[in-house]
């Protein structure tokens, strides 16, 4: 250990009351509960965290435990692909500095960048400030337009609930991923099943795909505000354990053998729950929730499939409703549904399904189209065959999300 973590832990350890000694041992224990080895860099952040947050709950005691990570187990009702999330921020910048450079400038959405003998000089406004400095290097998110070069920068500096955006001014990264879905368990020391709401950024969720209705170990970062729950750095990727993978006789193992996952869906997520029939009416009132509560659960056969993978990785099956009223007038009584490739398809057609996800819907000049369900999330009811192969899949928009 060096010396400047050594003495930072001292510090730290002098704030709570601690002696070097006791700083130390606890400063090892937090990097053991979070799995981090101790000259790792992120051991300092939790340390430090560990100290801020110790020192409120001596300031206010109703605080409560804040420690930086938890222990969750559970299973996964539904997990997204990952998703860049910079790419329509990226994108309105660059649309605005093509409209009109001096207004998206001076409403830090951009910075310009013109290259000088020592680097490059950067020119940004901040609330009405035009700022110039000299570089030596372009950040990572800069970009050629029309023989100018800019920087797209985060251009929100007051979030909606009043607080002061950090970044605010700053380059946006070039990429940012972020994966999303809703888990379902128990998180740090309650003992209470109940359903979060899960959000994984940067390059860590690029590899967490655990199968959803399967259950789970992992560490994550819990809201104490909020039922919301968060992935961190490499943190919850590598202490992510899938249940059934443990020895029995381990004491982190726990028997799921007998648990209903229908049940739990139908009782637990029953506002979710809308029949196959339903659906197109459905896509509208989601509209009206906050984003993370758009996506619905349903059922249906497997009347059709195409396992070819589009260029994003989807594959494409359409359902139905065998008990109902099928209308021959309306040319299709089937839903399309679009599985990303990180979600397991290993039954065929006349399979009963349940799917868990979002609607979407195109417009066209001759209306709207039937709704389809992007889905993230898949449990097989009633096993019939084996997938097979139709065609070649043609390239479609099939990714659009109203």
């Amino acid at each position: 250990m060096n010396e400047k973590l050594k003495n930072e832990i001292e510090q730290g350890a002098n704030l709570l009351g601690l002696s070097p000694e006791e700083g130390l041992t606890k400063y090892e224990d937090i990097c053991k509960e979070n799995g981090v080895e101790i000259d790792n860099p992120l051991g300092l952040g939790l340390w430090r965290s560990h100290v801020a947050q110790s020192r409120r709950q001596k300031t206010n005691p109703n605080t409560g435990n804040n420690q930086l990570s938890k222990k969750a187990f559970g299973f996964f009702v539904s997990l997204e692909s990952p998703r860049d999330t910079m790419v329509w921020n990226r994108n309105k910048a660059k649309e605005e500095f093509a409209r009109n450079p001096d207004a998206a400038l001076e409403a830090t959405m951009i910075a310009t960048a013109e290259e000088t003998d020592g680097g490059w000089k950067i020119l940004r406004v901040m609330r009405g400030e035009y700022q110039e400095r000299i570089v030596k290097n372009l950040p990572e998110g800069a970009e050629e337009i029309d023989g100018s070069m800019i920087i797209p920068l985060d251009s929100v500096d007051t979030y909606p609930n009043g607080g002061k955006n950090r970044n605010f001014g700053k380059p946006l990264p070039s990429k940012e991923f972020r994966r999303t879905g809703v888990f379902y368990g128990m998180v740090g020391e309650s003992t209470e099943m109940k359903p979060y709401f899960f959000s994984y950024k940067k390059d860590g969720c690029l590899d967490f795909s655990p199968n959803c209705f399967e259950f789970l170990h992992m560490s994550v970062i819990k809201n104490e505000n909020s039922d919301d729950i968060y992935g961190y750095t490499d943190v919850t990727l590598s202490s992510l354990v899938m249940n059934d993978s443990l020895d029995p006789e381990s004491s982190e193992y726990r028997d799921m053998s007998n648990y209903d996952f229908i049940e739990i869906i139908t009782s637990v997520f029953d506002s979710k729950v809308v029949e196959l029939v339903d659906i197109d009416r459905q896509h509208g009132n989601l509209s009206m929730l906050p984003v993370k509560e758009r996506y619905v659960i349903t059922d249906g056969t497997v009347c059709n499939m195409n396992m070819s993978p589009f260029s994003n990785g989807n594959r494409v099956l359409n359902i139905t409703d065998l008990n109902a009223e099928f209308d021959y007038d309306a040319g299709s009584n089937m839903t399309t549904c679009w599985i990303p490739e990180h979600i397991n398809i290993d039954f065929g057609i006349g399979s009963n399904i349940i799917v868990i996800g979002r609607t979407s819907q195109r417009i066209t000049e001759e209306g709207a189209e039937p709704v389809t369900i992007n889905v993230s999330g898949l449990l097989v009811v009633e096993k019939v065959g084996s997938p097979i192969e139709i065609e070649q899949a043609e390239e479609t928009d099939d990714d659009w999300f109203v």
